[in-house]
């Protein structure tokens, strides 16, 4: 398969090194409206007859292209990512799917108009901790699923957003700590709880008032169809990165989601049951997942007529709701 980059700003390194590492695409061309991250990536690449461009719909003309990556800032992602089913290409789309749950059904729609398959970039959920959660939850091993907490502070400071020239902002980004930095972590209490029956949220913007427009805290209270309860907590206003957070409780044990393992809670018993730093993959920051890798070679698979699951973009449209149903509840209106 021939496989074309679209955005090559800091996730793509992770796109170049999962394909180069797997095999199982060559990448014919890239994309971006700066030369100097063009040049740097093909000579990553190392392919002689890698192409550069500066216009993704030149590109997507000219080269025709099986697989068309977006990697480009969120308010690009729903365009692209119809320019290129509507020329023949699958597409694997980096998260958010689109701006909101109502550009991400349009990405549906167009799926489904032209035949081609959409893999949204939710690599966290095949990491073998939350595999494994996943599959406790589903098989009822401790019983029936009776909540959910998750928490996730991280820090981001001025420079992260103004040296960006889209961060920050609603027209660009779409929001803030749950369109860019969370939106992993809310994906994961979908993927581990299911649909979702109603939810309150709230938001707020505290550290980097007069640089930002968007949120950097949200909170949520979440009610699942199953009578599940979730609560979800995010923050960019932590002095340093901590570790994402994730306990599930059931009728007859917990599970615990920190540091890159899963833990098996028990009464006082504390046992690990897998690592995510046993699986050989390719490098990454470790708040990506390290999971491209997994994910991309899922959906390869699945076009080389393999029956695997895969995130498909109809699947990427809950976690969007569900941020949309923060910001409309929210008593706090930022915009």
């Amino acid at each position: 398969m021939k496989t074309a980059i679209i955005g090559l700003g800091a996730i793509s390194e992770t796109h170049i090194a999962a394909i180069k590492y797997a095999g199982f695409s060559q990448i014919c061309a890239v994309c971006d409206v700066k030369q100097e991250r063009i040049n740097a990536a093909i000579e990553k690449i190392g392919g002689e007859n890698v192409k550069g461009y500066t216009d993704y719909k030149e590109m997507i003309d000219t080269e025709k292209p099986d697989v068309v990556h977006v990697c480009t800032p969120h308010y690009l992602h729903r365009d692209m990512a119809v320019y290129a089913l509507e020329a023949g290409c699958h597409v694997y789309l980096e998260k958010p799917a689109a701006m909101n749950a109502e550009q991400a059904n349009e990405i549906v729609e167009a799926s489904e108009r032209c035949g081609k398959k959409v893999c949204v970039s939710f690599q966290n959920r095949v990491i073998p901790t939350n595999a494994m959660a996943k599959e406790i939850v589903d098989d009822g091993r401790y019983g029936k699923l009776l909540g959910i907490r998750a928490e996730m502070t991280w820090s981001r400071g001025g420079a992260y957003y103004t040296e960006s020239g889209w961060r920050g902002t609603w027209e660009k980004e779409g929001g803030g700590v749950l369109m860019n930095q969370s939106i992993h972590t809310l994906d994961l209490m979908y993927y581990l709880g299911g649909k979702v029956k109603d939810m309150e949220g709230s938001v707020a913007l505290r550290r980097n008032k007069g640089i930002i427009e968007v949120e950097d805290t949200a909170e949520a209270t979440i009610w699942f169809e199953n009578g599940a309860e979730g609560i979800f907590y995010a923050t960019n206003c932590n002095f340093k990165d901590s570790s994402v957070q994730v306990e599930l409780f059931f009728e007859k044990a917990n599970l615990f989601l920190y540091r890159d393992a899963l833990y098996l809670v028990n009464g006082n018993e504390l046992e690990k049951l897998t690592d995510n730093r046993d699986y050989n993959g390719t490098e990454g920051k470790a708040c990506w997942g390290n999971g491209h890798t997994m994910m991309m070679k899922r959906f390869y698979d699945a076009l080389g007529g393999d029956d695997v699951w895969y995130c498909d973009i109809a699947d990427a449209v809950p976690v969007l709701e569900m941020i949309d149903k923060i910001y409309t509840t929210s008593k706090n209106k930022l915009r």
